[in-house]
């Protein structure tokens, strides 16, 4: 028990990070929800915060280098909840995705080069709500919440150590 609550930043983002993932790939391969462009991105983040998690484990004690990784560790927190914010706008059309995403088409003599060079899954459809918020609006929520639970944490760790 030790290890854990001497890693408590690293084992909430383990836990959760992998909590998101499982999730993410039960409705792939489960409910047929092929992701978007911006989902596969949202994912490389989070395996990115599942990697840096086990990193810091082996770390026991608080040191300069254990305090950075955590640091990153939280900045991966905060990109995780902005691009999962980003994609919801575009899913709320509140503002245009780039264009890979979008749905927007020029119409002309190179239309179907446009066509084929998109991927067929537009990332301002929402495929799955709750509570009328989509995936990647939870997934900012959820985000934003364990960034400012794990900034706490870490400003208190450091205060404790000074």
């Amino acid at each position: 028990m030790k290890i854990i609550s001497n890693n408590l930043n690293a084992s909430l983002s383990l836990l959760l990070s992998s909590g998101l993932l499982i999730g993410a790939y039960f409705l792939e391969f489960y409910l047929s929800l092929i992701p978007c462009d911006l989902c596969i991105k949202q994912r490389i983040v989070h395996v990115s915060i599942l990697l840096l998690s086990l990193l810091i484990f082996p770390l026991y004690t608080f040191s300069k280098l254990k305090l950075i990784m955590l640091s990153i560790l939280n900045l991966f927190w905060l990109g995780s909840s902005s691009l999962a914010f980003y994609h919801f706008g575009i899913e709320k059309k509140l503002w245009q995705g780039f264009s890979e995403c979008s749905s927007n088409l020029i119409f002309n003599e190179n239309t179907l080069d446009q066509l084929l060079s998109r991927s067929p899954i537009r990332c301002d459809e929402t495929k799955f709500e709750m509570l009328n918020i989509s995936l990647a609006g939870w997934n900012g929520i959820l985000s934003m919440s364990i960034f400012i639970i794990l900034s706490y944490l870490l400003y208190k760790m450091y205060m404790e150590k000074k």
